[in-house]
């Protein structure tokens, strides 16, 4: 894997594709875009929430439609790395979410993983994890 230590101009250029992708996601996940999410995420994407629920696409959309979008994310840049067509991107999250039977609002803290794949379409997310801290 490379590490983004490296100098390399195109790594710099991935890195800051990413972290737009990135900011791009978690904008259209707090404003329930669907439209804007559908291309982001792989037709074969796993989503695993903080709860352990596990999601495909199709579900994963229609949980965020129902919910109306989160509430808030709040990720520091995340540790990227790349080998070819694939990216993993970790880091520590901070998720506000409304409960779907009461629209409590919800803190979700814990370590977050992002595979993604690189193809004709651009980049797009394979697996996507939320791993809640230990308290």
């Amino acid at each position: 894997m490379t590490d983004w230590s490296d100098p390399h101009p195109d790594l710099l250029l991935i890195n800051n594709e990413l972290l737009a992708f990135e900011r791009h996601r978690q904008k259209a996940l707090i404003a329930a875009d669907i439209a804007a999410l559908t291309p982001m995420l792989a037709d074969d994407l796993i989503h695993i929430h903080s709860t352990g629920m596990v999601h495909n696409k199709a579900q994963f959309l229609a949980h965020v439609q129902r919910m109306g979008g989160f509430v808030a994310i709040e990720r520091p840049d995340p540790h990227i790395l790349v080998q070819g067509d694939f990216a993993l991107l970790t880091g520590e999250t901070h998720n506000r979410v409304r409960k779907l039977e009461t629209g409590e609002v919800m803190s979700r803290r814990g370590f977050s993983t992002l595979v993604l794949r690189r193809g004709p379409e651009g980049w797009q997310i394979l697996l996507s994890q939320l791993t809640p801290h230990q308290s």
